[in-house]
């Protein structure tokens, strides 16, 4: 018997609109129209994904910081108040937990925000490091509803309901805002590689009150946003977009055996903290000593997409694996996300990989796979 899958307050929207689809634990939607049609909207104007299955704990206490410092490796000490910051979450062998978001929302109040299938994982973890420090920890994740507002045109529609310019917000930083009449928090985040920010929709509960405050948010995002080109995204088109930016996804680059520095995040990471985190020790040591294996980029030089678990080959000797790879509908080729072997290829170096029994050649590439200068958060603006 296998465990009732859950669902997110906009559950019933998807169900009249998209494909939905199971997905770590969640009924959740794949696609509402054509996946390259949302990918490119994210691109060129702007998409929503409903992030809501991803887990919101709020954490608060006089030794919230020194809590969070002992959990996570980035310097928790140095977020300003509304200021957020990407890092992970280790065990005692430096492997990930999971990576996460985490914002400062007053002195010692912050928010949590990790990744669907790890929610429970990290529920556990926090709940048994707690009893050591004057902190609580409560789950919100069912009582406020979350959406990624993504694209170039995200700002102009976040602002525009907001009734003031919220482009003003910095990148990795949590405001609470009025997104229309709704009381919400505005993390300038995301997982596309483009500009936008990621809405948490607050007195959304799992109730059938809630769910219609949340799916009326959710289409009053679409109303307000019908002449810029906006499109409802799922699953596909969250995949497509993040792999294109060459970030990493739990699962497949991220896992228990895999370090911060193997996946080559070290922005995650820092190593003057105290206290020093858990996995810390280890960790330095790799620093000092180096890695085990080393994540790359790959776009295809012939036909062929490559897929997670195929084979990468250079002069007939295995040298690693995909963890994730798809059709850029931007370049219109192969890419793809890899482990291999320390100091054994180059960036511009061709390499094979073996797609179902077929060699077909890849060139080793750095991400992300656009033009930062015409997509992404770093494109230069049409006006300059």
């Amino acid at each position: 018997m296998t465990d009732k899958l859950l669902r997110t307050q906009l559950y019933d929207w998807h169900k009249t609109h998209g494909d939905v689809v199971p997905f770590a634990g969640w009924e959740m939607p794949v696609r509402f129209s054509d996946i390259r049609e949302e990918h490119m909207a994210v691109r060129d104007s702007v998409g929503i994904f409903d992030t809501s299955h991803m887990y919101r704990f709020f954490i608060e206490g006089s030794q919230a910081v020194d809590f969070l410092q002992r959990l996570t490796t980035n310097n928790v000490r140095k977020l300003e108040i509304n200021g957020g910051q990407y890092t992970t979450c280790l065990n005692e062998n430096a492997g990930m937990h999971d990576d996460l978001t985490l914002y400062r929302i007053e002195e010692n109040k912050f928010i949590w925000i990790t990744n669907a299938s790890n929610g429970p994982k990290i529920w556990k973890h926090l709940m048994e490091h707690a009893p050591q420090y004057d902190v609580s920890i409560q789950d919100k994740s069912r009582e406020i509803a979350m959406v990624a507002v993504q694209g170039p045109q995200s700002m102009t529609l976040l602002s525009r309901m907001a009734g003031m310019d919220v482009s003003t917000y910095n990148r990795f930083t949590c405001h609470p805002a009025k997104l229309a009449k709704y009381d919400c928090y505005l993390c300038r985040t995301g997982y596309t590689g483009e500009d936008g920010g990621e809405v948490l929709v607050l007195n959304t509960p799992d109730t059938e009150e809630g769910r219609e405050r949340a799916i009326a948010f959710w289409e009053e995002l679409l109303s307000q946003g019908d002449d810029l080109g906006i499109k409802p995204c799922g699953l596909g088109a969250r995949d497509s977009t993040r792999l294109e930016a060459g970030f990493v996804l739990y699962g497949n680059e991220l896992n228990e055996d895999t370090t911060p520095l193997e996946a080559r995040i070290p922005y995650a990471v820092k190593f003057k903290v105290d206290p020093k985190y858990i996995g810390y020790n280890l960790l330095k040591q790799q620093k000092e000593a180096g890695v085990r294996k080393t994540r790359i980029g790959l776009v295809m030089v012939d036909r062929g997409i490559p897929r997670k678990g195929y084979a990468i080959q250079l002069n007939n000797e295995r040298i690693g694996t995909v963890t994730s790879g798809t059709l850029s509908p931007l370049l219109q080729k192969g890419i793809a996300l890899a482990y291999v072997k320390p100091d054994v290829v180059d960036t511009g170096q061709v390499v094979e990989i073996d797609i179902k029994g077929r060699v077909r050649r890849a060139e080793v590439t750095n991400w992300p796979f656009y033009d930062p200068d015409k997509y992404g958060s770093t494109r230069v603006s049409d006006s300059t």
